[in-house]
């Protein structure tokens, strides 16, 4: 998988999943944890953002 990211996002990757691109890119198993997690959390923080909503518009 040729993966091109920036330093950035080498160091973004590596504090929120602990691993650093080289290791995503080689292992499948990884990719996919690393995937669930991002979207387990981009549905909790919908489920925030709707709460909020809700709350805001009273």
């Amino acid at each position: 998988m040729g993966l091109t990211y920036t330093s950035e996002m080498e160091k973004g990757m590596f504090q929120a999943h602990d691993i650093c691109f080289a290791e995503y890119g080689r292992k499948l198993e990884t990719q996919i944890q690393v995937e669930k997690k991002r979207s387990r959390e981009y549905e909790e923080s919908k489920k925030i953002h709707s709460e909020m909503e809700r709350q805001l518009h009273r």
